[in-house]
């Protein structure tokens, strides 16, 4: 019996071992950059960082800065480009980044980058207002619908980003979740595999993922109007919004919109070219064709409104 089970473990250690080989050349899973929170309580990733995409198509990269993609040459004229994963933007070389195409087009300024997954509205306004030392001219904040409502704790308390308190009138920093037992899991390739492909816990299918319309989304309910009406109000009044623009994916919710623009929030709402498809088949986030179309229409409204 002893011997059988001596069998087994040795079987186990080296199915882990050579399973491990196969999954590293052929990175069967993306690499994922570990997080740290910095001074200002803003989650951000550790500096100086690189790794490759699922399938090794691309790597990605982590400036000295703590955020995704290279920093600008110079901060003169600079725009600041902020946002979740749409911009953070892994699943795409770096030359598909916003700055890069925003670069194309308005070349007259410069471009700064500062992104990161489940970024939240409020979060981005506490980056925007660390950013503000570097005197950029203006702050482009990429947001949807779901930024919004997740910024409120009393509408869905999440401790892993930044909300806000309505009942305290305070912002409340997010947390690392588990930030031991992730880096021992992104580490090891094969074990991680197995999690995210075979994994008993529910997870979201991806395989569909077009934006969704406007009148398939849930409605939001007064509370939540009310939350979000006192969320925007705060955030009016503790940042400085003036050189700020808020950048709506397509089918923006028109109750949010209404309440920014009583608020004098600035908006730019992006328009769906229907000839090309912006996002990938199998995934929600823009494909490189999606962000630069995206990036012509920011151009103009930088052009236009400077």
């Amino acid at each position: 019996m002893s011997s059988f089970i001596k069998n087994i473990v040795l079987f186990c250690i080296v199915g882990l071992f050579f399973g491990e080989v196969i999954c590293r050349l052929a990175y069967v899973t993306s690499d994922i950059p570990s997080r740290i929170i910095d001074s200002n309580s803003i989650q951000k990733y550790n500096p100086n960082q690189k790794g490759h995409w699922t399938g090794g198509t691309h790597t990605w990269i982590i400036n000295e800065d703590g955020w995704p993609g290279h920093l600008p040459k110079s901060k003169e004229n600079l725009i600041t480009i902020i946002g979740d994963s749409y911009i953070e933007n892994f699943m795409n070389p770096d030359s598909c980044h916003q700055s890069n195409f925003l670069d194309k087009f308005s070349p007259s300024f410069n471009y700064y980058e500062a992104s990161r997954s489940g970024i939240s509205f409020i979060g981005a306004m506490e980056i925007a207002a660390s950013l503000d030392s570097l005197n950029p001219i203006h702050q482009l904040i990429y947001v949807h619908d779901a930024d919004f409502t997740e910024s409120s704790s009393i509408i869905h308390k999440m401790g892993d980003i930044t909300q806000f308190n309505s009942k305290t009138n305070s912002i409340i920093p997010g947390k690392l979740n588990s930030p031991l037992v992730k880096k021992f899991l992104y580490n090891w390739k094969f074990i991680y595999y197995l999690y995210i492909n075979y994994s008993f816990t529910k997870k979201e299918n991806t395989t569909t993922k077009p934006e969704v319309q406007v009148s398939d989304k849930p409605k939001l309910t007064e509370e939540q109007i009310t939350e979000l009406t006192k969320l925007l109000t705060y955030s009016k009044n503790n940042y400085d919004h003036k050189n700020i623009t808020l950048v709506f994916r397509p089918n923006a919710d028109p109750k949010i919109i209404t309440i920014l623009k009583d608020l004098n929030f600035n908006m730019l709402l992006l328009k769906d070219n229907k000839q090309k498809e912006w996002s990938f088949k199998h995934d929600p986030h823009w494909t490189c064709i999606g962000h630069e179309e995206a990036a012509k229409q920011i151009s103009n409204y930088i052009l236009n409104s400077k």
